[in-house]
């Protein structure tokens, strides 16, 4: 950012039309200017002001194309440009209110809102005419973008969120997970979608703002401005001059793969991080069908690093019922700030039909061998070994375990040569076999 811009001004919004072409809009702390509209054609490495306005205050830009873009102010202000911003000229105000967001379809069909009390408006002829349009609460609304003409997002103050998926007729509230007040808003595609607010607030949603996971910004500036030119491309802007790029989607750990395994009543969850940012670790959460998530562990991070590291963990399932189970990684910064991975789900009905205890493996064995059975249903379950005088001389089970197929290993080294027998007790259900010990 070159001299024309004074670190002590606000940056309200920020626009994109490419990877290079962008606009931005500036209340400057000059008692004669105020409203400032800059312009960047290197992606943001300069930027030089296109035009400035007395007495007013300049909340949201938005182009439509290349030439076509539209910003509103204080005092329903609201102004066009058709040749990239070279000149701007005002189109028919919304007097009387304060416009903190726009978003224009075309040069027909566009949006505003704002307000101490909460408002959407829309035109379909130009901005000559608006129309107030219901919304499921009334904090103001700061911002306002879609992806197509069904889906889209408006947040605002109180860290509010609403989304339509019919073009605006319905709006439903989402899960924020934030008070403070939202400043803008961008999806990419109809599930990918940040927003930023007050205190360096940003959050991410990946299921089309019905949930959010924070992000770190590092910043306690107050952020106004967000704009993703894809995935992992992106800036955030705010007061004194603050801007912010991220190129990995503003994730601080970078998740590249979550699986899970069932095996013997444990399921063994493996992940891979590509790199981290200040990961102080994972706490891994369970679900059942129909059920909350519970936190079961805690994995340790690995702080900063660019370096591949894997990660494992072990939940035995003893006393957990159900056919499926699902679980997520929340994984969390040092700062508290923290993410959600995407939700596995792993069978585990495997129910065997009867009770069975198998012939050990290998038999006769020296000194360690496999005793294998099956549970049809929960049971507590002992597994134990006998001399040939029938005395009792290990015990390998001795607990309730859900329905399942389980093995279990008889080390030997500690007795001498010989027959030995082993007994299986679960419920009602008693089966003895022989094995044999040879050194």
């Amino acid at each position: 950012m070159n001299g024309q811009i004074n670190t002590q001004d606000d940056i309200h919004s920020i626009y994109f039309i490419d990877s290079l072409n962008g606009w931005a809009v500036l209340y400057e702390y000059d008692p004669e200017r105020h409203g400032s509209i800059i312009h960047t054609t290197d992606g943001g490495s300069n930027w030089f002001e296109q035009y400035t306005v007395s007495g007013v205050v300049l909340h949201d830009v938005y182009f439509t194309d290349i030439n076509h873009g539209y910003v509103v102010g204080s005092s329903g202000f609201i102004y066009e440009t058709n040749n990239g911003g070279e000149q701007w000229f005002s189109i028919s105000p919304v007097s009387g209110y304060w416009l903190y967001s726009c978003y224009f379809f075309n040069s027909d069909i566009g949006w505003v809102g704002g307000g101490l009390d909460g408002y959407l408006l829309r035109t379909i002829d130009g901005g000559q005419n608006w129309s107030f349009i219901s919304i499921p609460t009334n904090e103001r609304m700061m911002s306002i973008y879609y992806t197509n003409n069904n889906y889209g997002w408006a947040c605002g103050a109180g860290g509010k969120i609403i989304r339509t998926t019919n073009g605006g007729l319905d709006w439903l509230l989402g899960n924020s997970g934030v008070n403070v007040e939202l400043r803008d808003i961008i999806f990419i595609d109809q599930n990918e979608g940040w927003s930023v607010g007050l205190n360096g607030r940003i959050i991410h949603s990946s299921d089309g703002g019905a949930n959010w996971n924070i992000q770190n910004s590092g910043v306690n500036s107050h952020l106004y401005g967000v704009y993703f030119a894809d995935a992992l491309t992106g800036w955030a802007v705010g007061d004194n001059g603050t801007i912010l790029k991220t190129e990995n989607g503003g994730t601080p750990v970078e998740l590249v793969s979550f699986s899970a395994n069932y095996i013997n009543g444990v399921v063994k969850l493996n992940w891979i991080t590509a790199s981290e940012l200040n990961n102080s670790g994972f706490e891994v959460e369970r679900k059942s069908e129909n059920n909350q998530w519970n936190e079961i562990g805690f994995v340790k991070g690995s702080g900063t690093t660019t370096e591949t590291k894997i990660y494992s963990f072990s939940d035995d399932l003893s006393g957990v019922n159900g056919n499926k189970l699902f679980y997520q990684l929340k994984q969390i910064d040092y700062d508290g700030s923290y993410k959600y991975s995407n939700e596995i789900s792993v069978k585990i009905n495997n129910t065997p039909e009867a009770f069975e205890l198998f012939q050990n493996y290998p038999n006769p064995f020296n000194p360690t061998t496999t005793i294998k059975y099956k549970v049809p249903i929960d049971a507590y379950v002992t597994l134990k070994i006998y001399d040939v005088v029938g005395n009792e001389i290990a015990t390998l089970i001795n607990k309730r375990q859900i329905a399942g197929e389980y093995q279990v290993v008889f080390d030997g080294k500690d007795f001498s040569s010989g027959i030995y027998y082993y007994k299986l007790n679960a419920d009602e259900y008693i089966d003895v076999k022989k094995l044999v010990l040879i050194k």
